[in-house]
């Protein structure tokens, strides 16, 4: 799939990530596999590419405008020694619900190919978890059977459980929420500034691709569902009612799914009973995999209330 202007530009956060790669690049010793792990809407994506354009030849810092060269090869979707594998596009211009497996197993003869240029041959899947089984497991066979001179980026958003031997033969990196000064500074490249920005902001904390991707919708307020906290659990009725009301359009039920897993993240973060806190991180997990099969499979927005619901509850408790 051919690369959009969005992927490609500065980067901004993830320092740490970004020194381990490139500590492992200057060491002679980089490792064939990498698994980017975090959330959607952080830059996983992003970042994956000027990795990839690091090792086909671009050597700008991250923070600053890529390689004009490189750039328009991978916008016209033409250079040789990399790929970029997602879910495809059908003919009614909605994504698939899945990265088909033919698209994975191609990467084996991709792969077995010298690169063109003398540099790398570089492929990122994103992500693992839009993949069925079929496809993790070529990916495992790719990851067992490492060519010379080839680097797979894989991105996880966590929001689908991963083969544990997939983890276990990559270099995993953590990509977490951005703080507010970056965040914002996401934005404002994207051209959203002062209130607009702070509005944008608020529908997914420190997490400004899946804000914008949520902005562009009818996505109503998203009002604050702190409230709807108990001491020992959730306002069930509430939440339930809160959930109802903001499914009268895809784009409200969005806003208020990630606020949802938002509040109850920092929740899991505040709890200072250990396993308590397992219960509130699970549950923002499982409202997080909830949303996502709703956006792949367009599915009815009840049946999206009621799975997010007994989610929360069954985890947390609530009454």
């Amino acid at each position: 799939m051919e690369l959009q202007p969005h992927d490609i530009g500065p980067v901004l956060g993830h320092d740490e990530a970004q020194q381990d790669f490139l500590a492992a690049l200057d060491s002679g010793k980089l490792h064939h596999g990498w698994l980017m792990r975090g959330p959607r809407g952080v830059g996983k994506s992003r970042l994956a590419v000027r990795f990839a354009m690091r090792l086909l030849g671009d050597c700008s810092d991250f923070s600053a405008p890529p390689d004009v060269a490189i750039t328009n090869l991978l916008l016209a979707g033409s250079h040789p020694d990399f790929r970029m594998i997602r879910r495809p596009i059908d003919d009614k211009g909605k994504q698939k619900s899945e990265i088909p497996v033919d698209s994975v197993r191609e990467l084996s003869q991709f792969f077995s190919l010298r690169p063109a240029l003398g540099g790398w041959r570089v492929a990122i899947i994103d992500a693992v978890d839009e993949m069925n089984r079929f496809g993790a497991n070529a990916v495992l066979k790719t990851l067992e059977e490492p060519p010379h001179k080839a680097v797979l980026i894989l991105l996880s958003h966590g929001e689908q459980a991963l083969l544990p031997t997939i983890r276990s033969r990559c270099r995993v990196l953590r990509c977490g929420p951005l703080d507010e000064r970056d965040e914002m500074s996401v934005l404002a490249l994207a051209g959203h500034t002062g209130a607009k920005a702070n509005t944008i902001a608020a529908m997914a904390p420190g997490r400004p691709g899946r804000a914008i991707e949520l902005s562009q919708g009818e996505a109503g307020d998203g009002s604050s569902l702190e409230s709807l906290l108990r001491g020992d659990g959730v306002d069930a009725s509430a939440l339930q009612s809160a959930l109802i009301q903001a499914s009268k359009s895809e784009g409200a039920l969005a806003v208020s799914m990630e606020r949802l897993r938002a509040m109850l993240q920092r929740r899991a973060m505040r709890e200072g009973d250990p396993a308590r806190a397992g219960d509130w991180a699970d549950a923002a997990l499982a409202v997080a995999r909830i949303g996502a099969e709703a956006d792949a499979l367009n599915q009815d927005r009840a049946q999206t209330v009621a799975a997010a619901l007994q989610a929360v509850t069954t985890r947390v408790g609530g009454g």
